[in-house]
């Protein structure tokens, strides 16, 4: 068992080499073997490589067993999307990618500390990104550059929790991190820093712009990879990184459960205007992980209830993950079927139909109240500005003599200079 965890992580990124994967036909299904494998043979099994990563360890236990069970599935059900559909253009170069994308998923998986998480959810971070720019639309691309400034943000992030870690904890597993890191003065520094970095990384409300642009012009294979990948993956490492359940956690956190709230009903607004196209599935992820958000302000303030129900978190996460995807393939068949006459998809039509309209009509009202709030705060910053005009004239000497903004920035800059310098 514990070669076998190793192997589930060592064979695709072996297999990604293109010269050891020349003569197979079905090289990502082959990678999957030793995945299968092992969440199929009963008993937990552990593994400690005291020479990677400064002792990285993996684990198959009954959390690992709920994800690697889960990202299986939808890597199954990708495969066999993008196997009926045309092949990607730059096919070679874009089964390296998933591959990758695949041994760094299944490393995040099964690794029990956060520096492996870290690495490994790099890998699968970047791998999907370069999935994403091959062979993709303008359109693609366009979504994909802001998944990645979200990423980056976020890898910056967790990289600074990783440092204040390193100075306090002997080790980096997940329990030993989160006790060590609560003794500290930079407790709440950490907890926001990595929560932030997996809003970023899930596509969390108000961060979701890269999330629904992938939704809307991805191809299927690339959406059941974008729930499987960075999102759910992204809601794991909330759950393992973050202090959940520990008394020692200080301050309150209903901002992130109100956030969560917003988030949910957001999606949910949305989710009804929708109808059955293919933002279906993009604003029930976004509900979802709004639902996450309000789980995890709940497992901050109150630990005693994360206590209770912290074993269902790791279920909850892999069901979603199903689901979603479930939602998703539904919705692109019944796109196909409701080009012929049936009369339940008909209905279905019409009762969202007259949702929609109840909707529109509450917004049109709600526009015309701010169309009028809108015209009367211009009228009194107009007011405002003229008597600043009056009062303060030196303001248009002042640019006159600097030049420009240009000038103005030049000089502000090197004030800063001469000050840090003086500081010294």
């Amino acid at each position: 068992m514990s070669a076998a965890i190793w192997l589930v992580v060592a064979w695709p990124l072996l297999l990604a080499i293109p010269m050891l994967r020349a003569r197979m036909k079905r090289a990502l299904h082959v990678a999957l073997l030793p995945a299968v494998v092992l969440v199929l043979v009963p008993g937990d099994a552990y593994l400690r490589l005291p020479w990677f990563l400064f002792g990285t360890g993996f684990a198959m236990n009954g959390p690992a067993r709920w994800m690697l069970a889960m990202a299986i599935a939808i890597w199954l059900i990708a495969m066999s999307v993008r196997a009926s559909q045309q092949q990607d253009a730059g096919h070679d170069r874009a089964t390296t990618l998933l591959l990758l994308t695949l041994a760094g998923n299944l490393g995040v998986v099964l690794t029990t500390d956060l520096l492996g998480f870290f690495s490994f959810s790099t890998l699968m971070a970047y791998g999907f990104y370069g999935l994403l720019v091959c062979g993709g639309n303008e359109d693609v691309r366009r979504a994909a550059r802001l998944y990645v400034i979200a990423l980056l943000v976020a890898d910056l992030l967790l990289f600074e929790a990783l440092i204040h870690t390193a100075t306090v904890a002997s080790e980096f597993s997940y329990a030993v991190a989160r006790q060590s890191i609560l003794t500290t003065q930079y407790a709440q520094l950490y907890i926001w820093a990595v929560l932030t970095a997996f809003v970023l990384k899930a596509g969390i409300w108000p961060f979701h712009l890269w999330l629904s642009g992938l939704f809307m012009s991805a191809p299927l294979s690339r959406r059941v990879l974008l729930v499987g990948v960075p999102v759910t993956m992204a809601l794991l490492g909330a759950a393992r990184w973050l202090p959940l359940g520990m008394p020692g956690v200080q301050g309150s956190w209903h901002g992130i459960q109100a956030l969560g709230i917003i988030a949910l009903l957001y999606a949910l607004s949305r989710l009804v205007r929708s109808g059955l196209s293919r933002m279906l599935a993009a604003w029930c992820t976004v509900a979802v992980t709004g639902l996450f958000l309000v789980i995890l302000g709940t497992g901050l303030t109150y630990p005693a209830i994360w206590q209770q129900y912290q074993d269902m978190i790791y279920p909850f996460i892999a069901v979603a993950g199903i689901s979603l995807v479930a939602v998703m393939i539904v919705v692109e068949r019944l796109g196909d079927a409701r080009q012929l006459a049936n009369p339940a998809l008909q209905r279905l039509d019409g009762w969202m139909l007259r949702a929609v309209g109840w909707i529109r009509m509450f917004e049109d009202r709600a526009a015309g109240s701010s169309r009028a709030l809108r015209t009367q705060w211009r009228i009194l910053m107009s007011r405002v500005a003229a008597q600043g005009r009056r009062v303060l004239p030196w303001k248009h000497r002042t640019a006159d003599l600097m030049g420009g903004w240009g000038t103005s920035i030049t000089m502000f800059v090197l004030l800063g200079l001469v000050l840090a310098w003086l500081t010294n």
